[in-house]
């Protein structure tokens, strides 16, 4: 008899899992509260514009990752240059943060100031306990790889601006670890010009080739779904998930609410990629009372993302910029990406705004947030009210779990409670309580179900 899995959430991880599943012959049911898939790698539609969650492209140190993927369109989708920029005091750096870009594009003097800190942190060191353990946070990794001058200047007002969280209560497992690079490693790396194939670092990952679908990123998981769905699987949208309960024989049941109406499903295995500590909320039998309290620890970054529509060309120079002291902290170029993602002669200009649920920005208009941002975007000569036709706004609650200093610790305790139940696991940024790309998003998923269906004999 054919296996059922039941997989909560339609985002890239969701859809990865259900893909490979269906692929093998499994019944799959995915739910998704949201009205479209893709979840934070979602597109968007509203009239001919099309609007990503973030300036995203699809890259991977992984070819055959890269072929799976374009196997899926009935068109050749093209490697795409993609440039960053980051706006450092009136300045345009190399992004990602590159020797280079400090010795020659910051200044002469920022530029010395910048290597006298970096050789003091080196040649006396701070005498820091935490470094290397799980109490180490973003200022301790911060000074210790690139002295007390660029931490002031780069990493605390730019962390601080995109968390909402002070750097000394930040976990240092808040910079991807892929970017925790030494300064002469990166220097080696932009002298020899050289990708590894294994375990590349973020500017490494930057100089991959990208690709980036005609109307949207959000492309990709809608073809996922498509070929879900052809494959013989379902995927169910504008379902609220309430419940996820363990049955004897060790069947799990889904209840959720479907066009006002309350409805269960029965299945083998359940695949959340829902935030944890909802997960855990919902479960039958409860978890005991310890782990309910960590879950009320464990927080997510909200996300608000304004496009304007304007018929200006070329406003960035580049396809997407990182700003400090901005009521946004990016701002990216649609047109840069696709110039089908809006009418002809249109291109949309999209910032990102951080902010944590509740917060002024979160619950703001997208004509107040357009309030808030349009005179820094007329400052830096980008754009002005009279150069925007129209506005779009998409918000995501839980865009980034954030990793406080204590989070391992809250986090350890919802998983090991989630042992209590052999027939769910966790998957996605999520589900997994871990900040991480796209394609490895894909590559956990694909693992994850080889390692069932090698368990199921399948």
């Amino acid at each position: 008899m054919a296996k059922h899995v039941v997989i909560l959430g339609a985002g890239v991880s969701g859809l990865a899992a259900g893909w490979k599943l269906a692929s093998k012959g499994v019944s799959v049911d995915v739910l998704e509260t949201d009205n479209c898939v893709g979840g934070l790698a979602k597109t968007v539609k509203e009239d001919d514009y099309n609007l990503d969650m973030g300036p995203h492209s699809f890259f991977s140190e992984e070819q055959w990752v890269i072929e799976d993927v374009l196997k899926l369109f009935d068109y050749t989708l093209a490697p795409t240059p993609r440039t960053v920029k980051f706006f450092f005091k009136n300045k345009y750096l190399d992004y990602p943060l590159t020797p280079r870009g400090i010795l020659m594009q910051m200044g002469p003097v920022a530029s010395v100031r910048v290597v006298l800190s970096y050789l003091k942190s080196k040649l006396f060191p701070r005498r820091n306990t935490t470094l290397g353990t799980a109490e180490e946070t973003v200022e301790d990794w911060a000074i210790a790889s690139f002295g007390e001058y660029l931490y002031l200047s780069f990493f605390k007002p730019y962390t601080e601006q995109f968390w909402k969280v002070s750097c000394k209560d930040l976990s240092s497992r808040s910079i991807p670890t892929h970017t925790k690079m030494s300064f002469f490693n990166t220097l080696k790396l932009l002298l020899h010009r050289r990708i590894s194939k294994k375990n590349a670092s973020l500017i490494e990952r930057e100089m991959l080739p990208t690709y980036y679908p005609k109307t949207g990123f959000g492309e990709i998981s809608e073809r996922i779904a498509d070929t879900v769905e052809k494959l013989g699987g379902k995927v169910h949208l504008n379902c609220e998930v309430t419940g996820v309960s363990k049955l004897d024989g060790g069947k799990m049941r889904v209840t959720y609410k479907a066009k006002g109406r309350r409805k269960e499903i029965q299945a083998d295995y359940v695949i959340s990629t829902i935030p944890i500590p909802s997960l855990v909320k919902m479960l039958k039998p409860a978890p005991d009372t310890e782990a309910l309290a960590s879950a009320d620890k464990l927080d997510y970054r909200s996300l608000a993302v304004l496009g304007m529509s304007t018929e200006k060309q070329n406003v960035l120079g580049c396809s997407y910029m990182y700003m400090l002291d901005r009521p946004y902290n990016r701002i990216s170029e649609m047109n840069e990406f696709s110039p089908q993602t809006s009418p002809e002669g249109e291109n949309v200009i999209k910032v990102e705004i951080p902010c944590l649920p509740g917060s002024t920005a979160w619950t703001a208009s997208k004509q107040e947030l357009f309030d808030m941002c349009i005179g820094s975007l007329a400052e830096d000569g980008f754009l002005g009210p009279g150069d925007v036709k129209r506005l779009f706004l998409v918000k995501e609650p839980n865009a980034y779990p954030i990793y406080r200093k204590n989070y391992a610790e809250h986090l350890n305790k919802l998983l090991s409670s989630l042992k209590k139940y052999p027939s769910l696991a966790t998957l996605g940024r999520c589900g997994e309580f871990m900040y991480m790309d796209i394609d490895v998003c894909m590559i956990r998923a694909f693992k994850f179900v080889d390692s069932l269906l090698k368990q199921w004999q399948i």
